[in-house]
């Protein structure tokens, strides 16, 4: 089964008429006819209902056969489309915002890739928390958005990025280190490193331990994540953050800890306009095509 073939066939079937289909297809309607025949040739089943008087008419195979090819055809044209784009990206700018763990932790990575593929675009990254970068993005202020609420708004589209989850980091010389999985009651107790009240993150947090009952009081607020990290390698406190963040530490330095009451609990989505520029097409692909290598990290056994 060639696609040419299914060319000319959706186009007979669409204009009913072969020399209609012909002309659209810039083909004789010999060749649409032969297409045709060869077409139910190979699956062993009529397609056309020959012994209709009047323009054509398909069996109820051919009416399969037509709906299926004429979403593989859009599906090819939408995919030739996408790649076009790509090819067209020859410079220009690029504005991405991005929440704090995409952004300290995952956009390096994309953007190294994405820069290989199109050295000639320029990237301007803004990093903050989820809101804020989906105002900047409402406000034409970035061109695509890597963020953990995924917005409802008809002018925008959104695509899941990955999963991620709340983990508990821990210094080594720390009681909790030792346990498999900590619950969230024996947090109560503990001197909690969080980010600071605006954060999307921080209310989150604040909603599972009041949704479990449990107490919580902040020891140490501040507002990023890596300050977080810092303060726990210090052994101020246990610090609750995305597992996205715990990515590639030295060993010994941390220990990665599931709570129970955080399991895939958030997801990360890319945003962007329903007509994005050529250049932003070209890096939600490159990002789709990067995560979906599995850049998750592995949780201590």
């Amino acid at each position: 089964m060639e696609l040419m073939q299914l060319q000319m066939f959706v186009a007979a079937a669409e204009e009913r008429s072969l020399q209609k289909a012909a002309e659209r297809v810039h083909r004789t309607p010999q060749a649409v006819s032969m297409a045709i025949g060869k077409l139910e040739d190979e699956l062993r089943t009529p397609l056309v209902d020959r012994s209709a008087s009047r323009g054509m008419r398909l069996t109820a195979a051919g009416t399969v056969l037509l709906d299926y090819a004429t979403r593989a055809l859009s599906l090819l044209h939408e995919a030739l489309t996408q790649i076009d784009a790509i090819d067209k990206v020859k410079g220009g700018q690029l504005r991405i915002g991005a929440n704090q763990s995409i952004g300290e932790y995952l956009l390096p990575e994309l953007t190294q890739t994405f820069q290989a593929q199109h050295p000639n675009v320029r990237l301007k990254i803004v990093i903050g928390y989820s809101e804020a970068m989906l105002a900047a993005l409402r406000r034409r202020d970035v061109d695509l958005a890597l963020v953990a609420d995924r917005p409802n708004d008809a002018e925008l589209k959104s695509e899941l990025l990955m999963k991620d989850r709340l983990i508990a980091l821990v210094n080594p010389q720390h009681r909790l280190a030792q346990e498999q999985t900590v619950p969230l009651e024996s947090l109560a107790g503990e001197a909690l490193i969080l980010l600071t009240e605006t954060s999307e993150l921080r209310e989150r947090i604040m909603g599972t331990f009041r949704r479990f009952g449990v107490p919580l009081v902040p020891a140490v607020e501040t507002g990023t994540l890596e300050s977080i990290k810092r303060m726990v390698a210090r052994n101020m406190g246990i610090g609750i953050v995305p597992l996205l963040c715990a990515r590639n530490e030295l060993a010994g330095q941390f220990s990665v800890k599931t709570i129970a009451q955080f399991q895939e609990d958030r997801s990360l989505w890319i945003v962007y306009p329903q007509s994005p520029s050529p250049a932003c097409q070209a890096f939600v692909m490159t990002v789709k095509a990067e995560v979906a290598k599995q850049l998750s990290p592995q949780l201590d056994p």
